[in-house]
């Protein structure tokens, strides 16, 4: 038997309270997209000492897996068709993890679900927007976790290092088809990951209650409705106000460079209707309507900025369903 999994990527608008004095940190607005995203397969093999030819990622998530469900895995293989560039802030990590996941359940005959997956691949510890993403696409905010001792969790800390469940999902919608991304990843700057990343945490949190409050009333009364209402420019507003006015974990990381001056650039385009980071960067995101626009901003950025110094230029619309699991044989 032979499984293949097509995951989405996703963008992170923002993580919404890192404050905690109402008993629950974190939570999370991002999207699900279409492309780039992983392509794996995984099947049977005849061979008992594959695990010898895989990656050390592939490895820990494997390990991870059989720990967790109480599995042997020995003689299963996998090759990788697509990926998303990792460390890029589309949420590489978490994507492959859940995909090798359910690749391992549907061979091991395991029924689960993608939650159950995270929990034992260890992902969705601080952000669940990667982990619902993937089980069913869309524009989702999830409603982060308990906080304080003998909680979900008891520290600010970035999920690669965080115990916590995956959150719950406290709105998922499908906007409209039209409404696309325009993602713009730059070579020459990552974000943050590893030491880095748990040092912005613990740098910076907790941030002010008065912060999240209007961070809260930013996404409730404005972004939220925008989005049932199907008014691409009041979230696009919304996006950008999250993105220049609470910025503890993104844009402030970027204050020249390539980075800066291509956010400066989609800030004056009139075709793109909100822009920003995603999570820690160093991707931006760039809001529009139509594939004419798409391909006009994207003409935009190349005539204006040299080609070699992005590793990924794209319109993605956005992802309706998430992953796409298929039993080839």
């Amino acid at each position: 038997m032979e499984i293949k999994v097509k995951t989405p990527c996703r963008l992170h608008f923002g993580l919404i309270d890192l404050n905690g004095q109402l008993g629950r940190i974190n939570g999370g607005l991002g999207v699900a997209l279409e492309q780039p995203g992983w392509e794996i397969k995984g099947w049977i093999t005849e061979n008992s000492n594959s695990k010898v030819s895989l990656s050390p990622s592939l490895i820990s998530v494997i390990t991870r897996f059989d720990e967790y469900f109480k599995t042997t895995t020995n003689d299963i293989d996998f090759k990788v068709l697509e990926r998303i560039p990792q460390h890029v802030g589309l949420g590489s990590n978490t994507q492959f993890s859940l995909a090798i996941g359910i690749i391992l359940a549907k061979l091991h005959k395991i029924e689960t679900s993608v939650v159950d997956i995270a929990n034992a691949v260890k992902r969705g510890g601080t952000s669940g927007i990667g982990v619902a993403a993937f089980d069913k696409g869309g524009i989702i905010l999830d409603g982060g976790h308990t906080f304080g001792k003998g909680k979900q969790t008891e520290s600010f800390k970035p999920s690669s290092i965080s115990a916590a469940p995956p959150p719950p999902v406290i709105f998922r919608y499908n906007p409209p088809s039209n409404w696309q991304f325009v993602l713009l990843t730059t070579k020459t700057e990552q974000g943050a990951h590893g030491k880095e990343e748990i040092d912005f945490f613990t740098d910076n949190c907790p941030i002010l209650a008065t912060e999240v409050e209007k961070l809260s009333r930013l996404i409730l009364v404005k972004i939220l409705p925008a989005i049932v209402e199907k008014d691409i420019q009041a979230f696009g507003e919304g996006l950008t106000e999250m993105q220049t006015n609470f910025t503890q974990f993104g844009m402030n990381r970027y204050k020249k460079g390539i980075v800066h001056d291509l956010l400066n650039l989609t800030r004056k385009n009139q075709d793109i209707y909100g822009s920003g980071l995603s999570s820690f960067g160093p991707t931006i995101f760039a809001l529009t309507d139509t594939d004419e626009k798409a391909k006009k901003i994207i003409k935009e950025i190349k005539d204006e900025f040299p080609k070699n110094e992005f590793d990924l230029i794209l319109s993605s619309k956005v992802n309706r369903n998430g992953a796409k699991i298929e039993k080839i044989k």
